[in-house]
């Protein structure tokens, strides 16, 4: 392990990787320490910073910057490079006559700097040389060519940081200006036209490209909601259901009889019946083929072109097509598209896309439940139904917001990275670690819900709330009022609350009508634990509250009108 020789007390060397957004520091965070950093080929995917422990000394990895302004991002990122005895700077060989403007701002820090030039391997298919032992003597560091999605560049790298970390005394040369650097260092051949650039420029259209995007919604939907609910999901709840509840019943009423200890083992809302049956038999697999679908758009870059096109639709709500990104780690977690809300430039767009991901966002183990359930009903309207109210409710919450809330907007300003074919390794690395970590963070919350609702259950306060919650589930909604009980497990968790859907859709819940509006109060019910914490923290306790109340109020108010539509259009 090497230390700081400018330290009196020898810890150890802070080394932090900064760079514009894509360029690849979360692929080089990764090919130096091992540990799993969510890489993607599109903007915006690191929101928080990641730390490990490698031979040179700590290694930070941080958002993408453009500079060193006054955004919230930019200035948490600043104050990690004052405190660095090493900066990695990471530019992207394609981008690189861009991203040299951060490097520069750094050398005018005097920052000790590395310079790593990434993606190498995709400026040679497009014909661009950059001559690094050139860029090194203008720029006075040391450089560093890499593809490190591919771990090419690893030993170069480790050995330039080892190095680096012994003598931290040589300092960059600022002298040179950008465009002398691209006129000595870079020469550009003609590339042969390739298909990902006819590709590219197809999906950019807006004539080729909804459609395209339309058909990827499509596919999203037989693979989650025909392949894995209807063979996976099925065939897993069946065998809980015939086989595992049974044991697992029969044991612990050996063991402990008919006692409050059982139930909350074996009983209606077990964490060995319950829990287990929504977590294995229904949450994991759709979770896992949702993450699996959503790798492979993202490593093959064809969220960012999604993105473009998404941008006028955006504008209206008040916002740009950067507020993809939160919508779309959203989809993941709600927690995590609220934190991503940090890349939006103005204040404005920060709270409105707070409010829609709190609003119109199911994340992935919610959305997949609503696929799998839709998809049962073998009604392709369903599905489109369903859509169209999420569709519509969010555009008017987000014109609404648009208008009420007063500001300037940002500039849109994203990259476009090359199409490539995604990375199968990291795509099932991605999935992997995102299936656990939802299992690690879901599983021990479902558990203490399981005892809760089963302690309510069992005092009778269950049975009060329904009594309570009556007049809203059954004469606005038009539901049973067992109904009563999602609403206390959707506190909790989304995705807890449309299991609890799923599983009342067999016997309580028998029509289109009826599936389509619990499906939609629970999409658009209020924020779970954790997101509502995630709120409180990234923009206080009044937003919490109204944002709160908002989605429980929007929820009951869309629920009532569109079951009143449905009864009305089935007697037609």
């Amino acid at each position: 392990m090497f230390h700081c020789d400018r330290c009196p007390f020898k810890r150890e060397c802070n080394i932090v990787l900064a760079g514009n957004p894509n360029v690849g520091k979360s692929s080089i965070f990764h090919m130096l320490s091992g540990k799993y950093a969510e890489v993607s080929n599109y903007p915006g995917t690191s929101v928080a910073m990641a730390k490990a422990r490698i031979h040179s000394g700590i290694l930070m990895d941080t958002p993408g910057i453009y500079g060193l302004g006054d955004s919230q991002v930019e200035k948490i990122t600043k104050e990690y490079m004052d405190k660095a005895d090493v900066v990695v700077n990471v530019v992207g060989a394609l981008t690189i006559d861009r991203d040299l403007f951060l490097t520069k701002q750094l050398m005018e820090m005097n920052c000790r700097l590395i310079l790593v030039v990434n993606q190498i391997d995709e400026a040679e298919k497009r014909g661009i040389s950059i001559d690094c032992e050139e860029l090194s003597r203008t720029l006075g560091v040391r450089v560093v060519k890499t593809a490190a999605i591919k771990g090419v560049g690893r030993r170069e790298l480790m050995d330039a940081l080892q190095n680096f970390t012994i003598n931290l005394c040589a300092m960059p040369n600022g002298s040179a200006n950008v465009g002398e650097i691209l006129g000595k260092c870079i020469a550009t051949q003609r590339a042969k036209p390739c298909l990902s650039r006819k590709i590219d420029g197809l999906l950019l259209n807006p004539i080729v490209g909804l459609p395209v995007a339309a058909l990827v919604l499509y596919a999203l939907f037989k693979v989650l909601g025909v392949i894995v609910s209807g063979h996976v999901v099925d065939y897993l709840v069946s065998n809980i259901d015939e086989f595992y509840v049974p044991m697992v019943a029969k044991y612990t009423a050996r063991f402990f009889g008919d006692s409050f200890f059982s139930k909350i083992l074996s009983g209606e809302f077990g964490i060995f019946t319950m829990v287990v049956k929504m977590v294995c038999g229904i949450l994991l697999p759709l979770i896992a083929g949702f993450y699996v679908v959503m790798s492979l758009l993202e490593d093959s870059g064809y969220i960012p072109r999604l993105t473009v096109l998404t941008n006028k639709f955006f504008n209206f709500l008040g916002l740009n097509g950067d507020a993809m990104i939160p919508m779309l780690l959203g989809l993941g977690c709600g927690a995590m598209g609220t934190i991503s809300t940090r890349i939006l430039g103005a204040e404005k767009e920060k709270i409105i896309a707070t409010a829609l991901v709190g609003i119109g966002v199911p994340c992935a183990a919610q959305q997949g439940i609503i696929i799998a359930l839709l998809a049962s009903r073998n009604d392709a309207g369903v599905w489109f139904t369903y859509v169209a109210v999420m569709l519509a409710v969010t555009t008017l919450c987000g014109m609404a917001l648009n208008f009420l809330i007063k500001g300037d907007n940002s500039n849109f300003v994203i990259d476009i990275p090359p199409l490539r074919i995604p990375s199968l390794k990291n795509c099932c690395r991605k999935t992997t670690h995102r299936v656990r970590d939802f299992i690690g963070e879901s599983l021990p919350i479902f558990a203490l819900s399981s005892v809760f609702i089963t302690t309510l259950n069992e005092c009778g306060a269950l049975r009060r709330i329904q009594l309570s919650l009556s007049p809203i589930v059954e004469n606005l909604l038009h539901l049973p009022r067992e109904f009563s009980d999602i609403f206390v497990m959707g506190i909790i968790r989304r995705d807890f609350a449309s299991a609890g859907v799923f599983n009342m859709s067999e016997n309580l819940l028998t029509t289109n009508a009826k599936i389509l509006t619990a499906t939609v109060v629970v999409s658009l019910f209020v924020p779970c634990i954790n997101a509502v914490v995630v709120i409180l923290k990234e923009r206080g306790w009044r937003m919490a509250l109204a944002l709160w109340t908002g989605a429980f109020i929007i929820s009951i108010a869309v629920g009532s009108v569109l079951t009143r539509s449905l009864e009305a259009l089935t007697n037609v």
